[in-house]
């Protein structure tokens, strides 16, 4: 075997789920697929012709377009690339190179394939650490058919969020229009009015009415505490343990969204409501997916491998969530990134930075599919002053904010 080829192999070895493969059925998957090549400009799918294919980019850049005509670059290297991409009806109807790219393109029956190679000769089990639960890899492997082939529904707005996004972009609407589209909802015009006197905006009399609330904190502000209200109530199960998990997963992001919002409004010139939407809707892959998770009950029995499928899927679903919703790229991205602790940090700092030192500011969160916090050795740590950190490690304006990250929690439901 030629060193390229030893090379390719082994990058492609480390994707998902391909990482999950015992060694034979990923050298009998392997064995007669070759590197394929497209220069700038030419296609890499398209939807229906390539839909039983998947591919991995492995050098390169290509521009993903969905079905109206939204699109998005996706580089090699990056998490996402991590995943194949595939040709889906709505999310990926076309992807084009827009420079000269390397990928290996696999039959995607590859996940129907490993259901059946379990039931001939039992479960294949990716080889686990000392101590650690073997992965059931039919089970896993059929997360993955099920995501692909739609099966795992994918929550959509309320009409009502998509009422109020669309009066906040419009130039011809104002603040009469958004309160009007809230007092449809008593439970939203209630909220909106809480928020609105809350430590982060109260800065006067008490306000009464959604006019007066929309107008303290401003059009845009009330667009992004509204999504972040509408959200939470777009996942139920009636499965106890779906219930728990999501419980979980709600409350880290609430606590991240209301570290997000302090640290942007105190430590950058960031718009803070933004700063705290990105921090609710970093992990909203996993609210998505554990919602669906009543249709494979068989994961709870098998916590490692319930774990692997929430930090495998937690960032492809997320981006496939927000995407769908038409959010900011740079969001999509920034969720992307909230956890990828060796990535530089920029100056001045931007949502991902804040993302990672809320992070930060979270250690007593065990989650099942976190990452694991760093040392102070970081990049986004080490780009700050030491007078910034107290004695314990934590930055000075974390504490300083005591009171309003109360509130805010409180607001978002941690």
């Amino acid at each position: 075997m030629s060193e390229s080829r030893s090379a390719d192999l082994n990058r492609l070895r480390g994707l998902l789920p391909l990482r999950h493969l015992g060694e034979a059925e990923f050298d009998g998957l392997t064995r007669h697929i070759d590197v394929e090549q497209r220069k700038t400009s030419e296609h890499l799918f398209r939807c229906g012709p390539d839909d039983d294919w998947l591919f991995y980019l492995l050098d390169g850049t290509v521009r993903v377009t969905d079905a109206l005509g939204e699109s998005f670059e996706l580089f090699a290297g990056t998490l996402e690339a991590l995943h194949p991409l595939s040709p889906h009806p709505k999310a990926r109807a076309s992807a084009m190179a827009t420079t000269n790219i390397r990928f290996v393109r696999l039959p995607a029956s590859i996940f129907a394939a490993q259901k059946k190679a379990g039931a001939r000769g039992g479960i294949q089990v990716h080889e686990a650490a000392a101590g650690e639960d073997q992965i059931d890899n039919e089970l896993l492997f059929a997360v993955y058919q099920a995501l692909r082939d739609e099966t795992l529904v994918l929550p959509t707005l309320p009409d009502v969020a998509l009422r109020i996004r669309a009066a906040a972009a419009d130039p011809n609407k104002g603040i009469e229009d958004m309160a009007g589209i809230i007092l449809t909802d008593p439970a939203l015009a209630s909220y909106c009015i809480r928020v609105a006197n809350s430590a982060g905006y109260a800065g006067g009399a008490q306000i009464s009415n959604v006019a007066a609330a929309v107008m303290r904190m401003g059009v845009n502000s009330t667009r992004d505490f509204i999504m972040a209200h509408v959200i939470r109530n777009l996942f139920k199960s009636k499965d106890p343990r779906c219930t728990t998990l999501m419980r979980s997963a709600w409350s880290h992001s609430a606590n991240i969204a209301s570290l997000s919002f302090v640290l942007a409004r105190r430590m950058t010139r960031l718009n803070a409501e933004q700063a705290l939407l990105t921090g609710l809707l970093h992990d909203i892959g996993i609210m998505a997916l554990v919602s669906q998770l009543d249709a494979f009950p068989q994961l709870f029995k098998n916590e490692a491998t319930l774990r692997t499928v929430l930090h495998d899927l937690r960032y492809e679903v997320s981006a496939m969530v927000l995407r769908a919703w038409r959010l900011p790229e740079e969001m999509v991205k920034a969720c992307c990134a909230a956890e990828q602790w060796l990535r530089p940090a920029e100056t001045p700092y931007g949502v991902t930075e804040i993302l990672q030192l809320a992070h930060w500011h979270e250690p007593e969160a065990h989650l099942l599919w976190g990452e694991p916090l760093p040392d102070d050795d970081a990049p986004v740590l080490r780009s700050l002053p030491l007078e910034a950190f107290t004695e314990s490690g934590r930055l000075q304006v974390v504490r300083e904010a005591a009171e309003e990250l109360n509130k805010l929690r409180a607001l978002l439901g941690a």
